[in-house]
């Protein structure tokens, strides 16, 4: 019955020439309709084509021969399967996490953009440098050296071969020295001038001469003299007191060829911000040692420039030592007494006299030598050697074999 039904979907064939090319046509017509029904079944010629997906940092470099990188396990490893992925092959999901955690990540390649410079080991003979800027407002051709007032008030005294003009502003490159001081150790760069500067310092000596009054002012390495406009009535002007910590606001001027004392009085400075204490003059020097008068004195640098007082700040009580700095006028070690000059460069004319302890030699020591030294200052003025250095240019501000007492640097525990 069934044949009878189909019959009339039969193609009769009258010629056998037409067998072949109906037999394509028929398994030609199969095939599509099987695709067509049955696009996903496993393992027919339906199935998709296997997507291969290339996760950087899984595979392989083509040229080093290895299988996988670091952090990627091999197809064998994961339990077998074709790289078709098939039902043994390791899923892409599982190899997502630790990707994202990898060192790959985050630390990319570096490029020469990007890579820090190579630094060099430190050598331990250099010192380190510093830049220093300020306005030059002294300057002593016995010690070789220079002084500038910070913006901050801090006096830093550098050595060089030549100094430059007082009421410059430089910056300059500097190594720290022996004694504490600086010498130049790269190019000074110049930004013009000012005829003004403020610093501080401690007092170390006060002339109270109503006609010529002025003071010193020390740190490490600098003691600078301080001119005050003497009053027009006669009257002594106020004065910091030895050991007070002053802060000091000056006119830089250039020196005239004549002593300070002599030029014609000028208007009074401004009134100072704090009251000051009555000056205490320094002991006189003692007859036991004074310079021998067979030999000559040495000769006082004539100052390159003239600090005169604007305004003087010295609040609360002085100190008990400080730094001094100024030129050998004599040597009296039987008696443990040294004189110093009031100032680095004797300006003021003047001499401080120290006491000497026996821990302190003395006998290296020569008139005309320029020295940094400390001192305790006694209520009477008295002062006592507790340390001291050559500064002696250059040269001798970096001589740690002449550094004594309390001018030795402590070592590290």
């Amino acid at each position: 019955m069934s044949a009878k039904l189909l019959r009339w979907a039969a193609l009769p064939v009258t010629d056998r020439r037409w067998a072949a090319p109906l037999s394509a046509v028929a398994l030609g017509f199969g095939l599509f309709a099987g695709v067509a029904i049955g696009p996903g079944a496993a393992g027919t010629f339906a199935t998709g084509a296997a997507q291969i997906i290339e996760i950087p940092g899984l595979v392989a470099s083509a040229d080093s021969g290895d299988d996988t990188e670091a952090g990627g396990p091999s197809p064998a490893a994961s339990g077998g399967g074709s790289p078709a992925g098939g039902e043994g092959s390791m899923p892409v999901e599982s190899a997502l996490p630790s990707l994202a955690s990898s060192e790959f990540e985050s630390e990319p390649a570096a490029t020469p953009e990007s890579s820090p410079p190579k630094e060099s080991a430190p050598k331990p003979e250099e010192s380190e440098e510093v830049t220093l800027i300020g306005t030059v407002v002294h300057v002593n051709p016995a010690a070789g050296s220079y002084t500038l007032a910070e913006s901050g008030g801090a006096l830093d005294v550098v050595h060089a071969g030549k100094a430059p003009v007082p009421g410059t502003v430089v910056s300059v490159s500097a190594r720290l020295l022996a004694n504490g001081t600086f010498a130049e150790a790269g190019q000074r760069i110049r930004f013009g001038t000012r005829d003004r500067a403020t610093f501080s310092g401690i007092v170390t000596y006060v002339d109270p001469t109503p006609t010529a009054p002025a003071y010193s002012v020390s740190k490490r390495g600098v003691s600078v003299l301080v001119h005050v406009r003497p009053d027009p009535s006669g009257a002594a002007s106020p004065l910091p007191a030895v050991g007070s910590f002053a802060k000091v606001a000056v006119d830089v001027e250039k020196a005239p060829p004549v002593p300070p004392s002599e030029i014609a009085p000028a208007p009074p400075s401004e009134p100072a911000s704090a009251p000051l204490v009555p000056a205490v003059e320094p002991a006189p020097a003692s007859p036991a040692c004074a310079p021998d008068p067979t030999q000559p004195l040495p000769a006082a640098s004539q100052p390159k420039a003239i600090l005169w007082q604007r305004q003087v700040s010295a609040p609360g009580a002085p100190f008990a030592s400080s730094d001094f700095t100024g030129i050998v006028e004599a040597v009296c070690a039987e008696a443990g007494k040294l004189l110093i000059s009031a100032d680095d460069i004797r300006a003021s004319g003047h001499d401080l006299l120290f006491t000497v302890p026996e821990a302190i030699d003395t006998m290296q020591l020569e008139v005309g030598q320029s020295v940094a030294a400390m001192a305790t200052i006694a209520t009477d003025g008295s002062l006592e050697l507790t340390g001291l250095a050559s500064d002696e240019r250059t040269k001798g501000a970096d001589d740690e074999g002449a550094l004594q007492g309390d001018l030795v640097p402590t070592k590290p525990q």
